[in-house]
């Protein structure tokens, strides 16, 4: 069961790291409140992390056949992963909020044909 939640996690972390860099094209498209949505998320499942770490660790513990052995280290592997994966999608999170529709909004017109104009943000 906690494979195939780490297993999941972990793959969704992977498609939500994908979207997020589709979204440093156009980040005017996303909002302030999804952003920081994927930000707190990912900030709570790294904090969380420990519980999965601590029974990995229990399991390394008790006499495992080989297979079992050998799924501990996928699992520890698939940690890595998933810490990884969680602090890419912070990263690329924070620099996207940069360009949100929020961030435009807040400009005077001015700024806005300013930034259109050196190139600084896209018009589609």
């Amino acid at each position: 069961m906690i494979a195939s939640i780490i297993d999941g996690e972990v793959e969704n972390f992977e498609d939500l790291y994908k979207n997020l860099c589709e979204a440093r094209k156009k980040p005017h498209v996303m909002d302030d409140m999804i952003i920081d949505r994927a930000i707190n998320n990912h900030k709570k499942y790294l904090k969380e992390a420990w519980v999965y770490d601590e029974q990995i660790a229990r399991w390394k513990k008790e006499k495992l056949t080989d297979e079992q052995g050998r799924e501990i280290e996928r699992l520890t592997g698939q940690m890595l992963k998933y810490r990884k994966m969680c602090e890419e999608i912070i990263t690329v999170s924070e620099e996207v909020k940069k360009g949100t529709i929020n961030r435009i909004l807040e400009m005077s017109d001015e700024e806005v044909a300013i930034a259109v104009l050196t190139g600084k943000l896209k018009m589609p």
